[in-house]
């Protein structure tokens, strides 16, 4: 047998910076030699699909994810304690830890040099392999775990591991690697192409303690994850990030004890998939962006729904999400009190991210933090007053003037909460709710005042701002206007024309004008 024919089928290699699986070793005629079949993971750096000269010699998934190589082209990798050693193990010339040319800032047509103080030491204590905790090995090629007991003698200690984009090509090895590490806790696998463990292998009772898990990006379905998912019994969170995941029926028994999982990027299209997973009694965290949602419905009807009962954080951004009834389905989730709901369609539809938040808080009587952002009790009770101002005439014409117990149940099924509202916090008077019809057009200008003591005895300015303009929008204008130095220094607050009271601060760079409620005519007082 000869070295080229030792490279095996379904091995991983690395060529020029892309990955590939070998898919045949052997003669092409009428060239001489032999040649490693391959598919590209990026099928456009391939040629044909395993067919040339009208010869099938393999099949690949693409139509140009195939190629012929030499061996010579073939990066097979490393065996893990030789990365290890080339990343981690001790270098004796300083020189060779930090390479003065690499290190500079550019700055403007000039390039500095930098020193970097202490990376002898850093060598130093990596080196003590016995002491590492934290490994990473991600794009170090690694192959498989080399000698047996090698891993297990040099790293007792490790609770984290990472060998994402390895050269790795089944299950079987990375619990060869993993199995040495008896105080393992965390392990990352993303960006590999792994062979999915057989029947033996998912029956041995290989002790495992990986309690946190990211598998990103590893060409799967939801069939093979429960195929590699028996592998680890203490799973707690789990990370399957831009895979193939469309359905998620037939949970294994293996993530009932999850209290975190990540979807993100997997197209799972239906919220009645997303359901398969509501039997997960444990499941606190839930991560759904980018995955193609629609909409959202919980099939039983019940206040508080009887699915998902220890869900606390729910991310749902950049999905399909278009309709205020998919909101008001979440808010009978039981227990959650965190939301992420970036791009969605209907953040447009409501006027934007500012109009959209308030309208969420007013409909979810449970969010404690939004997009980021803490839900303080001023901005809740703010946001359902206006909510309760900004649908009273619909209220009213449901029937909500006359008689509150005989609201019409369209009304009802599209504002599930406004009942409950006008009993926490009152009805709006009419006036307020004319206010709220004829505001309804955010784009509507206003004329207000400027009043600054730096104009003396001048009259005050006045100019026409929208009523979207964000306050940090107004200190720019403000600055340019009357030549500040810093924005910084800046502090804003109105008077109403119409209310005599003490000055109203805008103190919320974020916010609006229209939701501090100017009007047209009001003055705005520029304090340095």
């Amino acid at each position: 047998m000869t070295n080229e024919e030792t490279i095996e089928i379904g091995a991983r290699i690395e060529s020029d910076g892309h990955y590939a699986t070998v898919m045949f070793v052997g003669p092409v005629p009428p060239t001489s030699g032999i040649w490693i079949g391959v598919e590209w993971d990026d099928p456009s750096r391939g040629k044909h699909d395993g067919c040339y000269e009208g010869v099938r010699y393999f099949s690949t998934e693409h139509s140009t994810a195939g190629s012929f190589l030499r061996l010579k082209k073939c990066n097979r990798g490393v065996p893990f304690m030789t990365a290890l050693v080339e990343k981690y193990g001790r270098v004796e010339d300083e020189n060779e830890l930090v390479r003065p040319e690499e290190m500079f800032v550019l700055g403007t047509n000039k390039k500095t040099h930098v020193e970097l103080v202490g990376a002898q030491k850093v060598n130093m204590e990596q080196s003590q392999f016995c002491k590492l905790k934290e490994v990473s090995l991600n794009g170090m090629h690694v192959n498989g775990a080399g000698n047996m007991g090698d891993i297990a003698c040099n790293l007792p200690n490790i609770r984290e591991l990472q060998l994402s984009n390895s050269l790795i090509s089944t299950w079987s090895q990375i619990i060869e690697i993993v199995s040495q590490m008896p105080l393992l806790k965390q392990l990352d696998v993303s960006l590999n192409r792994l062979q999915l463990p057989n029947v033996e292998d998912s029956r041995k009772n290989v002790c495992v303690p990986v309690e946190i898990l990211y598998a990103n990006r590893l060409n799967v379905d939801w069939q093979d994850v429960n195929k590699f998912i028996v592998l680890f019994k203490s799973l707690l969170e789990f990370h399957i990030c831009y895979n193939r995941i469309t359905y998620l029926e037939n949970c294994s028994v293996y993530i009932e004890n999850l209290t975190l999982l990540n979807l993100e990027g997997n197209p799972i299209h239906e919220w009645r998939n997303v359901l398969c997973l509501a039997d997960l009694k444990h499941l606190e965290t839930l991560i759904l962006n980018e995955t193609d949602l629609g909409e959202i419905v919980f099939p039983d009807g019940n206040y508080p729904t009887v699915h998902f009962p220890k869900l606390v954080s729910l991310s749902l951004s950049n999905n399909r999400i278009s309709e205020w009834s998919s909101v008001n389905e979440l808010n009978k989730l039981q227990s959650l009190t965190v939301l992420r709901f970036h791009r969605n369609p209907l953040v447009e539809k409501a006027g934007g991210s500012l109009e959209a938040r308030q309208v969420i808080i007013a409909k979810m009587s449970r969010i404690k933090m939004l997009n980021r952002m803490e839900v303080s009790a001023g901005e809740r009770r703010g946001a359902e007053l206006d909510y309760i101002k900004l649908y009273g005439l619909e209220w009213k014409a449901a029937g909500g003037g006359t008689d509150p117990t005989k609201l019409s149940s369209s009304f009802m099924d599209a504002h599930p909460r406004y009942v409950e509202l006008i009993k926490k916090l009152g009805s709006a008077e009419d006036s307020e709710m004319k206010k709220i019809e004829s505001s309804a057009l955010k784009n509507s200008l206003i004329r207000v005042k400027f009043k600054n003591p730096l104009l003396g005895d001048s009259p005050d300015l006045e100019k026409k701002l929208p009523l979207t303009m964000t306050i940090q929008k107004l200190k720019a204008l403000i600055q340019r206007m009357f030549k500040l130095p810093d924005q910084g220094i800046i502090r804003l607050s109105y008077v109403s024309q119409k209310m005599i009271g003490p000055e109203i601060d805008l103190d919320n760079n974020m916010r609006d004008l229209s939701y501090y409620s100017v009007e047209d005519g009001d003055t705005i007082c520029v304090h340095c």
